[in-house]
C-alpha cells in the first residue's frame, strides 16, 4: 500500500477509534454518576493526534523484508513512540486530570493500537487479494 494512503488510512481509523471508544467512555462514566464534556477544541485535538500518530508507521514502512527479529525489535519502538504521543497530546489537551483517567487513556491506547494493527493487515490482505486477481484476470492461459 502506498505510504500516503497508509498514514491516511491509518489516520482515519485512529481518530474514529478515539471518538467510538471516547463515547463509550462518555456513556459509561455519565452512569457511574460523573459528568463528561467534549471542549471545543477536542474534536481537532483528536484528529491532530491520529495524524501524529500515524507518523510513526514509516518505521515500519519495508516490514515485509525484514527478519522477524527485526520487526519485533521495532514493534516496541513504534508503540513507545506512538504512545508518547498520546500522552502529551493527553497532557497538552486535557484528557486527563487524574491517575484514573490516564489509566482510562491508556487502556484506550492499547485497546486502539491493536486494532489499528488488525484493520490495516485486514485492508493489506484485501489490496494483495484484489492485486493477484488482476494479474490472474491478464495472465496467460498456458
Amino acid at each position: 500500500m502506498n505510504i500516503v494512503k497508509k498514514l491516511f488510512v491509518q489516520s482515519m481509523i485512529i481518530s474514529t477509534s478515539i471518538l467510538f471508544l471516547n463515547g463509550i467512555n462518555m456513556v459509561i462514566q455519565h452512569f457511574a454518576g460523573n459528568d463528561l464534556t467534549l471542549q471545543w477544541f477536542h474534536p481537532v485535538s483528536i484528529i491532530l493526534t491520529a495524524v501524529l500518530c500515524s507518523l510513526p508507521t514509516i518505521l515500519l514502512r519495508d516490514s515485509d523484508q525484514w527478519d522477524r527479529k527485526t520487526f519485533w525489535r521495532r514493534v516496541p519502538l513504534h508503540c513507545l513512540s506512538l504512545y508518547t504521543v498520546v500522552a502529551g497530546a493527553g497532557w497538552l489537551f486535557g484528557w486527563y486530570d487524574s491517575v484514573e483517567s490516564w489509566i482510562s487513556v491508556t487502556i484506550i491506547f492499547f485497546i486502539i493500537y491493536v486494532f489499528v494493527w488488525l484493520s490495516c493487515h485486514w485492508l493489506d490482505k484485501q489490496d494483495e487479494k484484489k492485486i493477484n486477481h488482476a494479474l490472474d484476470t491478464i495472465r496467460d492461459p498456458e
